[in-house]
């Protein structure tokens, strides 16, 4: 029964598309964890909506974004691309 009262959501954190970016900071409403070396961490939560943060730096940049997401009884992904192309760094 608790399989249903909980959602597990995977958090990826990523640079330009598919870069990982390591010891980035999420936080799930209350809940913080800092991404592994593939650039993700999960969260156990119960259903309902949740802001999820990113923050990291990555090739001497910072950067953070922030995504709503509705968890219901699935298992969610969510990938957060906090460096991309049309930054200006990239031009």
């Amino acid at each position: 029964r608790s399989a249903e009262e909980s959602v597990t959501l995977q958090v990826i954190v990523t640079a330009l598309g598919n870069a990982p970016v390591q010891n980035a900071t999420v936080t799930v409403g209350d809940r913080e964890d800092t991404t592994k070396n593939n650039g993700s961490c999960v969260f156990t939560l119960p259903p309902g909506e949740y802001s999820v943060c990113a923050k990291g730096e990555w090739g001497g940049m910072s950067a953070q974004k922030c995504q709503d997401v509705v968890l219901r009884g699935t298992n969610r992904f969510v990938v957060i691309e906090l460096f991309q192309k049309g930054d200006n760094a990239w031009k």
